[in-house]
């Protein structure tokens, strides 16, 4: 073995799941574990994480544990395949003399390239996690699972955060069994499927606490990934997109809404994009359930748009106080509504339930692993199978064709027209975003970068115009250029707005297709 060369470690397959702590009793008893093989095993853990102070290796997506098992100390180096991995994550342990790191130990790990002599001198301890934890086996014919209910604390300088969650490891058998486990555990108490390790909450709190809100990550997509690796990719990582914001949205905080309906927005997208490699009646069902949690969330994000953009506006445009007043408690009354509809959604068993059934079809899911003997399998895998850069290249110009079409006529298309054309960049837009590294060279990053500015400048324009039309009322008026219609044609903003998106229009019609460089 070469110096600094990475030897893969096993790979741990684990769900992660979210609890109330007041649940963690319930879990411990419940009679799926009880029934199982394996004696119940309680244990103390005080773990401490490793970085430098720039987190070099949290940037890497690295991290160096060691933890304390009632005085045996055991060193462990984790890396996700990307840092939207569900199930799958590396894992390299080392057992130690004693409590600090043995970097000497980290030979042929994920760590040992990011070893410097400067990131070797920076390396200190950033948090701890104390955590209580109570183990379980569930056993079963074709599958071993290990449940671990923990419940504790981090801790950084001053900051604490709570821990309560259940992670199920799986230790013999395939990964559907985790999802079984869980659904199962499920019908007792209200499980959360969680995408956050300790690690990264533990960065977070280091930081300041937890973010509220968080927008999508970036994607690196090789032009050699298969369909079905790509869609993977791009799935979880709306998936996780949607997941990180439910907290901020059952507080009540906008922004963390206007992420979560991006995150359902971006999967559908993706979803129609692959149309033809995860066709199932299971894609159907999934997408009816995005639908479902999109449009419950809708409202309340229409209302703060409203709040942002109209509201300010009110003790311009009316000189009668009692008016505007009234025009506010209304306001509020609905706002308030809105948002007790967004968070009893987001809190409801069918939605933790979508989420599970979400996970394991992108994780699980027939459409990747096609077990029936018909003639159709080895059409089936040679579609998966296929170069993703193949499949991309004929759908991103499907996407481009009517918006070019549609978008030369653009100020004489009515409030209708101008929403779907509206719906049909944010398509586009999102798919260009998905496919950043598939397409290499200069030539397809300067194309790749104008048309995304262009298309986010016709998306704002278009969304400015949808705006002002649901405040008079308009959007469903078609192409009719009714009473009310030439009103709205004629306003100022519209007019102003009308021309931004032109402009933005010329541009992205000028700007030739990224993917043909």
């Amino acid at each position: 073995m070469g110096a600094g060369e990475v030897v893969e470690g096993p790979r741990e397959i684990e769900l992660k799941l979210d609890l109330d702590s007041a649940d963690a009793a319930r879990v411990r008893a419940h009679k799926v574990l009880h029934a199982r093989a394996g004696a119940a095993q309680d244990e103390l853990l005080l773990s401490t994480y490793y970085d430098t102070p720039d987190f070099a290796l949290r940037r890497a997506g690295v991290y160096l544990r060691v933890r304390d098992k009632g005085g045996r100390f055991i060193q462990t180096i984790k890396s996700a395949g990307s840092e939207t991995e569900l199930l799958e994550r590396l894992e390299w342990e080392q057992e130690l003399p004693g409590p600090a790191p043995d970097l000497a130990a980290a030979e042929g790990t994920a760590l040992a390239p990011l070893l410097t002599p400067e990131v070797r001198a920076a390396l200190g301890p950033l948090f701890e996690t104390r955590i209580r934890r109570s183990i379980r086996m569930a056993e079963r014919e074709d599958a071993t699972v290990e449940v671990a209910i923990d419940e504790g604390e981090m801790v950084s300088g001053t900051r604490f955060a709570p821990v309560s969650e259940v992670e199920l490891e799986l230790k013999r058998g395939e990964p559907a069994a985790l999802f079984q486990l869980a659904r199962k555990l499920g019908e007792t108490v209200p499980l959360r499927v969680a995408v956050k390790t300790k690690a990264e909450r533990g960065f977070e709190l280091v930081e300041g606490g937890g973010r509220l809100a968080e927008k999508a990550r970036d994607l690196d997509i090789p032009p050699d990934a298969s369909c079905a690796e790509a869609f993977r990719a791009i799935a979880r990582n709306c998936l996780r997109q949607i997941i990180v914001n439910e907290p901020g949205t059952s507080a009540g905080q906008p922004e963390a809404l206007h992420q979560m309906r991006i995150g359902l927005r971006r999967l559908r997208a993706a979803i129609a994009l692959f149309e033809d490699i995860v066709a199932s009646d299971e894609r159907d069902r999934i997408v009816e359930e995005l639908r479902w949690i999109t449009g419950e969330l809708g409202p309340a994000r229409e209302l703060d748009v409203f709040a942002a953009d109209v509201l300010p506006l009110l003790s311009e445009e009316h000189a009668d106080p009692e008016a505007v007043a009234a025009t506010q408690r209304e306001f509020e009354e609905r706002h308030a509504a809105a948002y007790a509809r967004a968070r009893g959604s987001v809190r409801s068993d069918r939605f933790r339930g979508a989420l599970l059934d979400l996970a394991e079809w992108v994780e699980v899911g027939a459409w990747a692993h096609d077990d029936d003997e018909d003639e159709d399998d080895d059409e089936d895998e040679t579609r998966n199978d296929r170069p993703v850069k193949e499949l991309i290249k004929d759908e991103l110009a499907l996407l481009r064709k009517p918006i070019k079409r549609r978008g030369a006529k653009l100020a004489d298309l009515g409030v209708g027209a101008l929403h779907k054309l509206r719906i049909r960049a944010k398509r586009l837009r999102y798919a260009t975003e998905f496919f950043a590294g598939t397409f290499a060279g200069d030539k397809a990053r300067t194309r790749r970068a104008e048309s995304l500015a262009a298309l986010k400048d016709l998306q704002d324009a278009l969304g400015g115009l949808n705006d002002l039309a649901t405040h008079k009322t308009l959007l469903g008026s078609g192409d009719a250029e009714s009473k009310d219609a030439q009103a709205w044609r004629k306003d100022p903003a519209t007019k102003s707005l009308l021309a931004y998106a032109q402009d933005a229009y010329a541009r992205f019609a000028k700007t030739k297709p990224f993917w043909k460089a």
